[in-house]
């Protein structure tokens, strides 16, 4: 009887049992190739942690940048995951920790500190992980091999996918992962589309899945603690000083400024007490920030002795640097310094919202044509362009609503200007305006409507 050898064959985990065989590559004989060593891919080990208590979308926008914060104690990568889950690369991190099932009790252990129920696993792949916390096993695999074997046993409702796909393959009696990878892949690909495949091929670790990192927001922020409590505000300041001094020199290393602090007094019973302070532009002076401290803490009665102080600066911007003149202390750039700290004082006694400034609108409706601005702007303000001689002179004092008026019985300096304007926003105006000197010296901005021939007074001259 003749001999014969068998063929070696490659299984597809995804091919039908009915697929034809593919034929087995001749061999042809050429001329040895050089070896050459090639050094194996670092394999990587997820930790996913998902968090059941964040259910509302607003609360777990807010959460999770600060549990990610926290989360970086163990690794430098770290990614958000949609809705409510983290995820960790902890290769890097295992020889540092001592092992993997030490990293990962470690990383537990914080979720209980901050009071955060968890749901966590490690696996190879970064779905696997996902896959396994939300099934809310605790599971620690960092074999790659078993990963198909230990995902069998997950019901399909751990993909998180659409709730249409998912009864689909309920109907069709697929109600775990294990049965859905023993579907023929090209079958699935096509009654459910790709990207199906891709969540699979990326869950046994056969494709790759480029996660986002996640880079925290630089801060500066200190607490100060008091060995006794302090009753009145006008020692703050003092006790403030050094940690403003730290603050401007972080700003100072990292080339960058401010435009905001918060400044947290806590008290032994009662509430924290919020203080924000706004900055007119942004800086990185220590003497600015004293300033508006001193300002702000001037007539302020504390509800409670205060026992520590906390300071959390707004976000880093960019410094703007400007030149300086050989005789920048008489003008130039020294006057505009006074002129930011002078709005920034004021806006610390009077608060933010009641200074600010007025940028024009090209609108010849008058009460339409500004707006409130609350960024400083030093330059001179600019009117829209139109011909010349064409407006008469604007007021500074605009009232809010025009105030009706007897019929005028002043001299008119000079007008009329008619605005007759807003007719497509359902705000029409049809005016003739006059600059009417009243007989006591007063010199009014007047104006007539042209349909009820009604007097009103828009504006004062100074």
């Amino acid at each position: 009887m003749r001999a014969h050898r068998s063929r070696p064959r490659t299984a597809d985990l995804f091919a039908g049992a009915n697929a034809p065989a593919l034929p087995a590559p001749t061999l042809v004989p050429g001329p040895p190739q050089p070896q050459v060593a090639r050094a194996a891919a670092p394999r990587q080990l997820w930790y996913a942690a998902l968090f059941p208590s964040l259910g509302d979308d607003e609360q777990a926008a807010m959460a999770l940048p600060r549990l990610a914060h926290q989360a970086q104690r163990f690794t430098s990568f770290v990614s958000i995951e949609a809705p409510n889950a983290l995820l960790l690369e902890l290769r890097g991190s295992v020889r540092l920790f001592g092992s993997a099932q030490r990293l990962h009790a470690d990383i537990d252990a914080c979720w209980r500190e901050l009071a955060v129920p968890a749901h966590s696993a490690i696996a190879p792949a970064t779905l696997a992980a996902l896959w396994f916390a939300r099934s809310g096993q605790r599971i620690l695999l960092e074999d790659p091999s078993l990963l198909a074997g230990s995902l069998a046993r997950l019901p399909i409702a751990c993909t998180t996918w659409d709730a249409d796909r998912l009864q689909t393959l309920r109907s069709m009696g697929v109600a775990s992962i294990g049965e859905l990878l023993r579907l023929p892949r090209a079958g699935l690909a096509r009654r459910f589309g790709p990207a199906a495949l891709l969540d699979l091929d990326i869950a046994l670790g056969r494709s790759s899945a480029p996660r986002r990192s996640f880079v925290p927001r630089e801060r500066f922020r200190e607490r100060c603690d008091f060995d006794a409590e302090i009753e009145h505000a006008a020692y703050l300041e003092q006790a403030l000083e050094p940690v403003l001094e730290r603050c401007a020199a972080f700003l100072r290393m990292r080339q960058a400024g401010i435009q905001g602090v918060e400044l947290r007094l806590r008290h032994r019973s009662a509430p924290t007490t919020r203080l924000r302070l706004g900055l007119a532009s942004v800086t990185s002076e220590y003497r600015r920030l004293r300033d508006v401290l001193a300002q702000r803490l001037l007539g302020l009665e504390l509800a409670a002795p205060v026992r520590a102080i906390e300071v959390i600066s707004g976000r880093l911007q960019p410094l703007s640097a400007a030149s300086l003149g050989v005789f920048a202390g008489q003008g130039g750039a020294q006057a505009r310094d006074t002129a930011v700290q002078l709005v920034e004082r004021l806006r610390a006694r009077l608060g933010v919202r009641a200074v600010y400034g007025v940028s024009a609108i090209c609108e010849h409706r008058p009460e339409a044509a500004w707006r409130r601005v609350h960024a400083l702007q030093l330059a001179a303000a600019t009117l829209c362009e139109s011909p010349a001689g064409t407006l008469l002179p604007r007021p500074l004092w605009l009232l809010d609503t025009p105030m009706p008026l007897p019929p005028a019985d002043g001299i008119a300096e000079q007008g009329p200007e008619r605005i007759e304007s807003g007719w497509w926003d359902g705000r029409g105006v049809a005016r003739d305006y006059y600059v009417m000197r009243q007989s006591h010296g007063a010199k009014w901005w007047i104006f007539q409507e042209r349909h009820s021939k009604r007097w009103y007074l828009h504006g004062v001259f100074a």
